[in-house]
C-alpha cells in the first residue's frame, strides 16, 4: 500500500493532470480467490496492472479495494461503478485544468499502455468520458462538477449501479478499438488463467 497524499494534489501535477485507478475490490466468485494476487508467470495480475500504468500517461496510479488497496471504498461490495463513483466524489470539483481519471480492472492483464493512452487522449481531446466500444472498462472520466453530480445522483438512486448506467449518465463516447482483441479480455475463470499462464512459460 502506498502512502496516499491528497488525490487533488496528485492529479493537479504536470505533465499529465491525470491519475490511474486499478479496480481490485471484486469478490472473484468465479475464480474462487483474489484475482489481484493470482500469478501469470512470475507476476501477479496486480503487478502487471501496476506496470502498465507505470508506462501510461498518468501522474500516478492507485489501487482501489482489495487487500493491497491504496484507497478503500466507503461502501464495500457495490461493484466497479460504485467504486468509480466513490473515487470521483473525493476530488475537489474546482479546477482550471482539465483533469482525467482512468479506471482499469485488475483482471485485464493483456491491456497495453498504448491502448490506455489512446483512451486518455480521446477523453482529453473531446473533454468527454471515453471507453472502448462493447467494453465498459477501461474508461476515462474528466473530473468536473457535472461528472461528479452525475455519479452522486446515480449512487443516490442505486447503491450498486452498473457501469453501463454510469456511462449512459455521463454521455460517454465509445471509441473504436483497433488493437489486439485479446487486450480487452477479463480473466474470470481458472481455465482462462491456466491458458494465459501456459503462454508465458
Amino acid at each position: 500500500m502506498k502512502a496516499v497524499d491528497s488525490i487533488d494534489m496528485l492529479i493537479q501535477q504536470p505533465p499529465y493532470y491525470s491519475l490511474g485507478f486499478i479496480l481490485a475490490g471484486g469478490s472473484s466468485r468465479r475464480m474462487g480467490s483474489d484475482k489481484a494476487q493470482l500469478k501469470i508467470g512470475q507476476q501477479t495480475m496486480l503487478d502487471i496492472a501496476c506496470n502498465v500504468l507505470d508506462a501510461a500517461a498518468v501522474n500516478q496510479h492507485l489501487v482501489v479495494g482489495g487487500t493491497a488497496a491504496d484507497l478503500s471504498e466507503q461502501q464495500l461490495g457495490q461493484g466497479p461503478a460504485g467504486a468509480i463513483c466513490d473515487v470521483l466524489a473525493r476530488f475537489n470539483s474546482a479546477s482550471e485544468t482539465l483533469r482525467l481519471v482512468l479506471f482499469m480492472p485488475v483482471d485485464m492483464p493483456c491491456l497495453s499502455a498504448y491502448s490506455i493512452n489512446t483512451l486518455l487522449e480521446c477523453a482529453r481531446r473531446n473533454q468527454q468520458t471515453a471507453y472502448y466500444t462493447d467494453h465498459y472498462l477501461p474508461l476515462v472520466i474528466p473530473v468536473t462538477r457535472q461528472t461528479q453530480q452525475v455519479a452522486r445522483a446515480l449512487i443516490s438512486r442505486d447503491p450498486s449501479p452498473s457501469v453501463r448506467k454510469l456511462l449512459a449518465g455521463l454521455n460517454a463516447q465509445p471509441v473504436v478499438f483497433s488493437g489486439d482483441p485479446g487486450e480487452l479480455v477479463n480473466i474470470n475463470r481458472p481455465e482462462q488463467l491456466a491458458e494465459l499462464s501456459s503462454g508465458t512459460e
